[in-house]
């Protein structure tokens, strides 16, 4: 740290001011002030820089006067210094003189000038005393100095460590809040996750809860309605069911006035065309095998030609008509032959049925005629119509078919529509259509067997319902449960006992299947691969 005594007292000046001897060349510097009385020869010469000519404001009296600085007045005073100091920052004032007062002024600086040299001869003062001195508490007040500074930077290291510190401190509080704020946050997700989860397993349950609750309801639906068939199977009404036979009899006559014969006699393109495309329909059917890719393939092909007649009314039911048939006849051969091929035959006949809504009644109207069985009709065969109105058929010479073709006849066509009804829809029909024979057309067929008179029982009739336990037991056990046990006992063991003396060879092989089922050895025919 300097002070501007630094300034008062230079090194060039130290040797003229505060010696014996001149202070012309001093006195007539121009760019200083002499600040003692420059005709007391014992006080110090003390010059201090002119100010310079810069704009200043111009200080008015009122102004508040400017003083030394406390330091160096108290050193200024502690010397003894007899000469006034002109405050560091006052601005000299220019006084004009007049001509009497400028003689007068030099008068007065020449008698000084003659003062100073008789001063000059006088005895020493002891400069070096007072130099010594004044150094002393120079240094002192430099040490003083020093040390506030060292102080003071003390202070300032410790101000710039206590704030480091406590910016340290701030971080690691915030880190430690941000940690506290971060676990808080994943506990609150943890228990937010937790709460979700909980609540996903309470509707889960409580949708398994309702399902089962409906399930249980429909349970106690069908329960109720099989109650109902069960009573109403003791007074089966024979003649509603001889009505629809009928009625499916006079559909074959309808089918033939309306649709065979109008095409017989219609122009030669439609003949054509219909007969083109029964030729590529016949050999789709013996193509079916137990794959779904390749019954896949067919549906679509036999689609596309139905599709291509529905411009056409009767060429459309010509074409349904003729499917029908061929479905039923390739029941009767390959079926009879190769049970287990009735499924992909029946997955056939189902699609179109659903896929074209004419197509029911006309297969419907196939399988009575040839099949009377399947809507659970029967009637005496003691006569020709009778025979006749239970689907014998006579040889080439005009006999009657032995039994056992009948009965192997029976039994494939019963198997085919067993399977059907016992089906579910195909996918892409599950949410727009019911089903058309629904498993309902099996119970109908069997209760409808079991309450049929003693006297109009033939061995037919249980070779119908050992084919239709083959088909259709297991998926018919799933679907009405204990009811369907009871009617299944009914006719394996009931009916058959009831005929025994007649030695049927369908009631023998019906007991057999029977004991198999008690000895959970049911069986069904194998599904489908893709």
């Amino acid at each position: 740290m300097r002070f501007v005594l630094d300034e008062l007292y230079s090194d060039e000046e130290s040797s003229l001011d505060l010696g014996v001897g001149s202070d012309s060349d001093s006195s007539n510097d121009p760019d200083y002030s002499n600040v003692a009385d420059p005709h007391d020869l014992y006080s110090p010469k003390l010059r201090i820089p002119k100010k310079k000519d810069v704009p200043t404001k111009t200080r008015t009296a009122k102004e508040e006067e400017v003083t030394l600085l406390p330091e160096i007045a108290r050193i200024l005073e502690g010397k003894q210094f007899k000469s006034s100091v002109i405050a560091a920052n006052t601005v000299p004032s220019v006084i004009h003189l007049s001509r009497e007062e400028e003689q007068n002024t030099e008068s007065l600086i020449d008698k000084r000038k003659d003062n100073k040299l008789a001063h000059s001869l006088a005895p020493d003062v002891n400069i070096e005393q007072m130099e010594a001195q004044f150094s002393k508490v120079m240094l002192g007040k430099l040490d003083s100095l020093e040390t506030l500074n060292r102080k003071r930077i003390e202070e300032v290291r410790a101000e710039k460590k206590r704030i480091e510190e406590e910016q340290k401190r701030k971080l690691e509080e915030e880190k430690r809040r941000k940690e506290l704020e971060d676990k808080r946050l994943k506990e609150e997700e943890e228990r937010a996750k937790k709460e979700q989860e909980k609540q996903e397993k309470e509707r889960l349950a409580a949708l398994e809860a309702e399902k089962k609750r409906e399930q249980e309801e429909k349970a106690k639906k069908q329960a109720q309605a099989q109650e109902k068939d069960k009573a109403q199977k003791a007074v089966t009404d024979f003649d509603s069911i001889s009505k629809t036979f009928w009625k499916y009899k006079a559909k074959i006559k309808s089918i033939k006035e309306e649709i065979v014969i109008p095409v017989k006699n219609a122009d030669k393109e439609l003949r054509n065309i219909l007969s083109k495309h029964k030729r590529k329909i016949n050999p789709k059917f013996g193509q079916l095998t137990n794959t779904f890719s390749q019954l896949q393939s067919i549906q679509n092909e036999l689609s596309h030609l139905i599709d291509e007649t529905k411009g056409q009314q009767l060429a459309y039911l010509w074409i349904l008509n003729f499917i029908a048939k061929a479905i039923v006849h390739q029941a009767e051969t390959e079926v009879r032959a190769k049970p287990e091929s009735s499924v992909p035959l029946a997955r056939l006949a189902l699609y179109i049925m659903v896929r074209y809504p004419e197509f029911k009644e006309l297969l419907l109207a196939r399988f009575v005629k040839k099949c009377p069985f399947v809507i659970g009709f029967t009637c005496d065969i003691g006569t020709e119509e009778g025979r006749g109105n239970m689907g014998w058929k006579r040889d080439s010479s005009g006999k009657w078919e032995e039994p056992t073709s009948y009965n192997e006849r029976i039994g494939a066509m019963v198997t085919l529509f067993s399977v059907i009804t016992r089906l579910e829809l195909p996918q892409e029909f599950i949410q727009t259509s019911n089903h058309p024979l629904p498993i309902s057309h099996s119970w109908h067929l069997v209760a409808r067997i079991a309450n049929t008179p003693l006297k109009l029982i033939q061995d037919t009739h249980f070779v119908v319902l050992g084919s239709w336990w083959d088909a259709a037991a297991k998926e018919f056990l799933q679907a009405y449960g204990v009811q369907a046990a009871k009617l299944l006992q009914l006719v394996g063991d009931n009916l058959t006992s009831a005929v025994a003396d007649r030695k049927y060879v369908g009631a023998a092989r019906l007991r057999i299947l029977l004991e198999s089922w008690q000895e959970n050895k049911l069986e069904s025919f194998p599904e489908m691969v893709p």
